[in-house]
């Protein structure tokens, strides 16, 4: 199976980004990175199972899988960008990472994302548990769905699956205490996000024994749509710096 959604044949990069996309999200939310990232950052956004051209499969999936699958394309230094339930998958494919020797990551990128210890309550809490309508009404509500698509019936039959697979995954997520990662992590924080305070996302300093910066973007939850060029700029000068040394 294929993991990864390629721009395409192009001279070889420094360093590699792979992006994790948030609950009921493809990889082609993605889509516009590479060239907002320029020729010395491939991005691979990651395809996880159940959505877009893997429609067909199960949207169940373990993280060991998605490290090994990443471990797979870490022939060079690279990064992980993480958003919503993004950020605590790629926190844990870190992990599991760690676990097995494999390659680490130059940063983890997190955004939009609460702290893996952090149990306040979600926007978007609960919507495994609720009915179809309340589900679609709450997503959209919260800009984690556009409205158009509830003019099509026959695709909110195909995102159903998906979006209860992906927000039973947010709603179990139950963190297991361990070593800070040796990685540095940085956080970006959405000025005007309803589901993830400003403090949620300054809670991963706990999680990092290599250094932790937060960055707020002047946007709500969903900034790498809206406000992607800022979003861009700041990973690229903090990766490109990374790489530097």
């Amino acid at each position: 199976m294929n993991w990864f959604v390629s721009a395409g044949s192009r001279p070889p990069a420094p360093v590699r980004l792979f992006c994790l996309p948030y609950a009921g999200g493809g990889a082609s939310v993605f889509r516009r990175w590479q060239e907002g990232l320029g020729p010395d950052v491939e991005v691979l956004p990651v395809q996880l199972p159940g959505r877009e051209n893997r429609i067909t499969e199960d949207p169940h999936f373990d993280v060991a899988d998605v490290a090994a699958a990443i471990a797979s394309r870490a022939d060079r230094p690279y990064a992980i960008y993480g958003h919503s339930m993004g950020g605590r998958v790629g926190f844990e494919v870190v992990r599991e990472l760690r676990r097995t020797g494999a390659l680490l990551p130059l940063r983890l990128y997190v955004g939009a994302a609460r702290a893996p210890h952090v149990t306040a309550a979600s926007f978007f809490d609960g919507l495994s548990r609720v009915d179809d309508a309340e589900l679609l009404r709450r997503l959209a509500d919260g800009g984690g769905l556009p409205v158009e698509v509830l003019d099509y019936p026959d695709l909110v039959e195909l995102l159903l699956p998906l979006l209860r697979a992906d927000f039973g995954r947010v709603d179990g997520y139950r963190y297991l205490p361990g070593e800070p990662l040796p990685v540095p992590i940085v956080a970006f924080s959405g000025v005007r996000d309803r589901a993830v305070a400003r403090e949620h996302s300054a809670a991963w300093a706990e999680h990092t024994a290599a250094g932790f910066t937060l960055r707020e973007i002047d946007g709500g939850h969903f900034f790498l749509l809206d406000q992607l060029a800022d979003l861009l700029a700041a990973i690229r000068a903090d990766l490109s710096a990374a790489v530097a040394r």
